[in-house]
């Protein structure tokens, strides 16, 4: 739709002041929005919200709140604003969110195609849904991930201050690291939280909500252990791997919703989400690939991917070849194909200078209650 704003759309719209509209006229254009004719607010700066009188998209920039009654003011907003405001439309519960340089024709042409794939070919289902997910913009992630958060009943967040800083660093250190991604890792706001529990995990949601539990970090010896880990499940994030399985395990109506562009209907999906996310049902071809891209990322940055083998060897070691009590190592790869593979990466690396995580390991450790050595 982008090309019907090479110049400009003016909407009757309205200004909302002191609970009265006033009417005005609103110019769109690929720049941003502006009343009456006068200067224009960049989109960067423009929020968007539902009037809860009767559910009309209204429009909220620095000194103002604007909308409009015209039935296509959503979709030219989407259409003007390009993916500028991909985040604010997703936060808009129920509503669309736009397909980036789709048309509705080429909706109703992709949507045929899914049903003869799906009709006469059932083993097409998978790529068909990736590929659908493939023209999804970032937000529907980034809304999933927040919803399922949201829904997690949890009441043991680690307050420390340290602790909850370590684990930022260990991102902070490989988000720049990774290639050749499905996301832009710029695109991601990583959000980190630190859970007291025993079970030795660690996941990712969609849109970058990552939990990492003190079991976990309880059983690691070094920071690059567990910065490994979560690299792993950055991966999942950067290669959207949780939508993938979402689309894949819902069906074909899950399906034609997402090409769509419907929120509303994934918002009751945080039960299933979540049991993916933890690493129940990751499908091997998605973890091999994860595993890839999280330790290219940890030779990247300068840290020890040995340690990550060297870690896999310990929990073998202690739970056997596959720990079902281990939620996050349940349905990976074996231990010591992984540890193999670990190694072959780390022999090809050449030229990347170490630089050891600023963590005092012992001081964190400690700070989780972790059982000192006998």
């Amino acid at each position: 739709m982008q090309d019907e704003f090479k110049t400009h759309m003016v909407l009757d719209g309205f200004h909302v002041a002191g609970g009265q509209r006033r009417p005005i006229k609103l110019t769109l254009d690929l720049e941003g929005i502006s009343v009456d004719g006068g200067a224009m607010e960049p989109w960067r700066h423009v929020k968007l919200r539902r009037d809860e009188a009767d559910g009309a998209v209204l429009v909220v920039t620095r000194d103002r709140v604007l909308g409009s009654d015209d039935p296509g003011f959503l979709r030219s907003l989407e259409g003007a604003a390009g993916n500028t405001l991909d985040r604010e439309l997703a936060k808009l519960v129920g509503g669309q969110v736009g397909l980036k340089g789709s048309s509705i024709l080429g909706c109703l042409g992709f949507l045929v195609l899914v049903w003869v794939l799906v009709t006469a070919v059932p083993g097409c289902f998978r790529s068909t849904m990736d590929a659908t997910v493939d023209q999804l913009p970032y937000s529907v992630d980034e809304e999933l991930g927040r919803v399922t958060e949201e829904s997690m009943e949890v009441s043991d967040v680690v307050d420390d201050a340290e602790v909850q800083q370590a684990i930022e660093l260990m991102v902070e250190r490989l988000s720049g690291e990774f290639q050749d991604t499905d996301v832009n890792p710029a695109e991601v706001t990583w959000n980190v939280r630190v859970v007291d529990s025993e079970e030795v995990n660690a996941f990712a949601l969609p849109g970058g909500y990552i939990t990492v539990y003190t079991g976990l970090i309880e059983e690691a010896t070094s920071p690059d252990m567990v910065a490994g880990v979560i690299g792993h499940e950055m991966a999942h994030v950067l290669q959207r791997h949780g939508l993938r399985r979402v689309a894949n395990q819902l069906g074909l109506f899950a399906g034609v919703q997402l090409i769509f562009g419907g929120t509303g209907g994934l918002v009751g999906m945080a039960g299933d989400v979540l049991a993916l996310a933890k690493g129940r049902e990751w499908d091997r071809s998605q973890e091999t690939e994860a595993d890839v891209l999280g330790t290219t990322a940890m030779i990247r940055a300068g840290l020890d991917a040995k340690e990550l083998g060297e870690f896999f060897l310990i929990l073998k070691e202690k739970y056997g070849e596959t720990p079902g009590v281990l939620g996050w190592m349940s349905t990976h790869p074996m231990h010591s194909t992984r540890v193999d593979d670990i190694q072959a990466q780390v022999d090809a690396a050449e030229g990347v200078e170490p630089d050891p995580l600023d963590i005092d390991w012992a001081d964190i450790l400690d700070r989780v209650g972790a059982p000192e050595d006998d």
